[in-house]
């Protein structure tokens, strides 16, 4: 199926009828969309002096292990972009006027907060996490900080909707995903397509590398470090949290205790590095206490483990 650049337009500025929406849904959602990654791709080349929202500052949690941690606050500059709006008005303005005044949402409970946006947009907030917005918000720009987990469902509007994490910005219209600060302990972040499509680019100049997202797939930037492809993920494992599960699918203890860390506020140090690497497989219901997951965990993979409860710490040693 063929497809204009004109209907691509007219789709992500929610002008299309019932008829051409669905026939733009059929098409984006096909393994090959020409048109559109071409469309993308321009559209980001048009958009390379579109402004970015400098982030308020916030203090980020540090994780302490005995394998270096690398920081997520990089220069680099990371723009995912699903276009339409973009290279309309706001590639004409050299400035973007940033509010003063902020709101701020926390998530410092053990249950899931789902918190309704002005314009329509749905955001699901992990245990432990955070979003900051200006009282702008809706307005002049749709621009979102996010630090720890939460799933997007965005509304389709013609105000950017940004998320910023760290350097990293993901710029979407009406689509659905998933970003990640703290899941894993090298310090990536992952950007996980649930529906939709962004383009994801460098912003800095001479940068090699431009992908499109296509649903199903997830892509990972390390400070400094260009990213790979983008691949396929589990959807239960990177979606879990929603209903409540803690999903491992072949994932390293470093990563799962990162996962333990974020989610249950605490500290995890591994003492022996044999065990850091080693793969794990489960599913655990998050509303368990963490002594007994560490306690199914440390049964099966053979270690131990010490809590200090006055610094809320867990030593992981091998048996």
């Amino acid at each position: 199926m063929k497809i204009s650049a004109q209907l691509l337009e007219k789709y992500f500025k929610g002008l299309c009828t019932d008829e051409e929406a669905e026939m733009v849904a059929a098409y984006l959602e096909g393994d090959s969309t020409p048109e559109a990654d071409e469309y993308f791709l321009q559209a980001l080349e048009d958009t390379s002096d579109v402004p970015v929202i400098s982030a308020p500052q916030k203090e980020v949690k540090s994780v302490r292990r005995m394998l270096p941690v690398f920081s997520t606050a990089a220069v680099l500059l990371l723009l995912l972009s699903v276009l339409a709006w973009l290279w309309t008005s706001q590639r004409r303005h050299k400035s973007v006027q940033v509010a003063l005044l902020t709101d701020t949402i926390v998530n410092n409970t053990n249950t899931i907060r789902l918190v309704h946006m002005a314009d329509g947009s749905k955001i699901w907030l992990n245990t432990n996490s955070s979003i900051v917005y200006n009282r702008q918000y809706n307005g002049t720009n749709r621009d979102i900080w996010l630090q720890g987990e939460a799933y997007f469902d965005v509304s389709k509007q013609v105000a950017p909707f940004r998320v910023h994490t760290a350097s990293l910005v993901t710029t979407v219209l009406g689509t659905s995903f998933n970003i990640s600060t703290d899941n894993r302990a090298n310090g990536a972040i992952q950007i996980s397509l649930v529906t939709g499509k962004v383009a994801v680019s460098h912003m800095l100049k001479g940068s090699p590398f431009r992908h499109i997202l296509k649903p199903g797939e997830m892509i990972e930037y390390i400070e400094g470090i260009e990213p790979g492809k983008p691949h396929a993920f589990n959807n239960n494992a990177v979606l879990g949290w929603k209903n409540y599960k803690l999903v491992f699918d072949k994932t390293t203890l470093e990563d799962a205790f990162a996962m333990l860390e974020n989610r249950y506020n605490c500290k995890i140090t591994i003492k022996d590095t044999k065990l850091i690497k080693k793969e794990i497989s489960g599913v655990f219901n998050s509303t368990q206490s963490i002594k007994s997951i560490l306690e199914t965990l440390s049964y099966v993979h053979r270690f131990s483990y010490e809590y200090g409860a006055d610094t809320n710490h867990y030593i992981i040693r091998r048996k």
